[in-house]
């Protein structure tokens, strides 16, 4: 009798803690919602018209929406890599609070905050003032979740961190918000999703191998070899190559070369130089340099070569050096024969 009383006062202790600490996560989560500094997202992000991100190498970077076009503009002078604007808007519209940091380490993270946090100001519809502010502090040890501190102008910063994650997503935010200008830019070439294409020169260093390609929309192509029209030519070849041309990217500006080598790559002649025209006249032109291989490098059939067999060094149309993949490039890059029947 008296073991059953025991096993009954267990059970009851047991439910009790229990409902206890269901009150007391429902309280606590209760309490975050209703914080004006857990409130991180930005629901319409179509309103986001700026975004300034700083950290604390002294890298920073201005992300401003076009009036026009897809592409934002980085730091005034360059187009911004569309896929990372992308991801970043992403986790200002679903970034969460998942909890509070641990009373131990709250003082301590508040300093960390301050001395080495990324910084990024969101503004929304063209304000000269932003809307939220965060800092972005250092992973959680399990790598699901990021310490960071809102910072809203008329309320002031957040008292206390908290750790934030993106719904739907395993993993940290902090890789989201880099702030190097190299990482930040757009590697497109040639963008031509609507094939809006009058016309292709590809100018090798052996004259033999280059020729041009005209087009008029739909299926009115004409292949040209030292300016003279070639009657007999693989038109779904030629096809093929035009179609190429509707997204092509370098793989990177962070090419790590000293200035001097830089200087002397645009000195030589390229091995091949594209350009291409769109329909309302503007030129885009590609310059490509072949790029010492490591010793004892093979081309793609096996044979010994000095030359990189994955890259090339490209010069876009403002003579900046980047990487090119010859698998994106070589392409484009083939002799006048191999369109002929």
């Amino acid at each position: 009798m008296k073991n059953k009383k025991n096993i009954l006062s267990i059970i009851i202790l047991v439910g009790l803690i229990g409902v206890a600490i269901y009150y007391y996560n429902k309280n606590q989560s209760s309490s975050i919602a209703e914080n004006p500094f857990t409130q991180f997202a930005i629901t319409d992000t179509s309103s986001v018209t700026k975004i300034f991100i700083a950290d604390n190498q002294g890298n920073t970077a201005l992300l401003e929406r076009p009036q026009q076009g897809r592409l934002w503009t980085l730091n005034k002078q360059y187009k911004a890599r569309e896929d990372a604007v992308k991801n970043l808007l992403q986790v200002v519209n679903r970034i969460k609070v998942r909890g509070n940091v641990s009373s131990k380490s709250r003082d301590n993270m508040m300093k960390v905050l301050a001395s080495s946090a990324k910084k990024v100001e969101l503004y929304v519809n063209g304000e000269n003032e932003p809307s939220k502010i965060y800092y972005i502090g250092p992973n959680t040890q399990d790598h699901t979740g990021t310490i960071m501190l809102l910072e809203i102008p008329e309320e002031g910063k957040a008292p206390e961190p908290y750790i934030c994650h993106m719904e739907g997503f395993t993993g940290f935010l902090n890789p989201r918000f880099f702030a190097e200008e190299m990482e930040w830019r757009y590697t497109g070439i040639f963008d031509h999703p609507k094939l809006d294409i009058a016309k292709i020169e590809v100018l090798h260093s052996i004259p033999e191998y280059s020729f041009d390609v005209t087009y008029n929309g739909g299926n009115q192509i004409a292949l040209l070899h030292n300016k003279k029209s070639i009657e007999k030519f693989d038109s779904i070849k030629v096809k093929d190559f035009l179609l190429s041309f509707k997204k092509v990217h370098l793989e990177s500006y962070r090419t790590f070369l000293k200035p001097s080598v830089e200087d002397s790559i645009r000195k030589i002649p390229p091995v091949v130089r594209i350009n291409v025209f769109n329909t309302k006249g503007k030129k885009e032109t590609v310059s490509l340099y072949l790029k010492r291989g490591k010793e004892g490098g093979v081309d793609a059939n096996g044979n010994p070569t000095p030359w990189d067999a994955e890259y090339f060094w490209a010069m876009n149309d403002r003579g900046e050096i980047g990487l090119a993949q010859r698998y994106v490039f070589d392409p484009l890059t083939i002799p006048y024969q191999s369109f002929l029947k």
